[in-house]
């Protein structure tokens, strides 16, 4: 085709949207962005790019991690049981039903084993664990401790255990028991089972996340580490595993392209060289 001179021609982008975990996949081991990610991503914007995080924290956490971002995409949280969209208005919210919330706050986990509960604005622990607050202190967002019995079960977008992996391996096989197809499980570490309602995923948000867009699920790339992106690397067109990633995912996916781990910020290395090279 001719181009008539003057004329200005927009390339349409060969990933429209890209969608990223935060812990151990855009985050450095420090759970902090990275300069040189921040960079990168700033170039992408700019190009026409969206960049949308896909993580198990909760709402009230990322958008700070968004906000260092600049403008925002839309936010999946909660492992796809919340998104909120560029405005950061609620636009999808999946809670577990109030009994089946009540009865996993109260599954009689063992000591050692803590238990904490996301509800659609706050964190709530029945004591506190110093460790989890590390993954949190970019955002400055932290737990609230109450007596968990006490509360109304209304509201609940997950409930996750932290703990051994020994313990929560036969943890989540008795919630599948004791639920079936009720709740969804999941691991965002080998250390954190996740439960939440059922059909919540990152995959199942991305997917009306894209619709609502009108993004092809084709035109979407998307990186993650653990079981709990294993939906949503399933459902995106090209989906990447990080080389630090839980050995449960690469296996579960063995036909994924793995890149490099997170210290060496090998997300926004791929997307520099695969998007933004000359």
């Amino acid at each position: 085709m001719e181009r008539t001179p003057g004329a200005t021609f927009m390339v349409k982008p060969m990933f429209p949207l890209i969608v990223c975990d935060l812990d151990g996949t855009l985050l450095n081991p420090e759970h902090r962005l990275g300069a040189y990610t921040r960079c990168v991503l700033e170039r992408l914007r700019a190009q026409g790019i969206e960049v949308m995080l896909a993580s198990g924290r909760h709402f009230q956490d990322i958008r700070t991690l968004a906000d260092q971002l600049g403008r925002h995409g839309c936010l999946i949280s909660s492992n796809g049981a919340a998104v909120h969209d560029r405005e950061l208005r609620l636009v999808d919210c999946h809670p577990l039903d109030p009994a089946d919330a009540l009865a996993l706050i109260n599954a009689g986990v063992p000591a050692d084993v803590h238990t904490n509960v996301y509800r659609t604005d706050d964190w709530l622990v029945d004591r506190p664990e110093p460790y989890l607050l590390q993954f949190h202190q970019a955002s400055g967002f932290g737990y609230r401790v109450v007596d968990l019995r006490n509360i109304d079960g209304s509201g609940v977008l997950k409930v996750f255990f932290y703990g051994a992996p020994e313990q929560l391996q036969p943890l989540e096989q008795s919630i599948r028991a004791r639920f079936g197809d009720r709740v969804h499980t999941t691991f965002s570490l080998p250390v954190t089972l996740e439960i939440m309602a059922r059909g919540v995923s990152k995959g199942a948000a991305l997917k009306r996340v894209a619709q609502r867009l009108g993004i092809g699920l084709d035109a979407v790339l998307a990186f993650g580490d653990g079981m709990n992106d294993l939906e949503l690397l399933q459902c995106a067109g090209t989906g990447i595993i990080m080389g630090n990633a839980d050995p449960r995912l690469r296996a579960a996916l063995p036909a994924l392209q793995v890149i490099g781990s997170n210290a060496q910020e090998s997300v926004a290395r791929h997307l520099e060289g695969l998007l933004l090279s000359a």
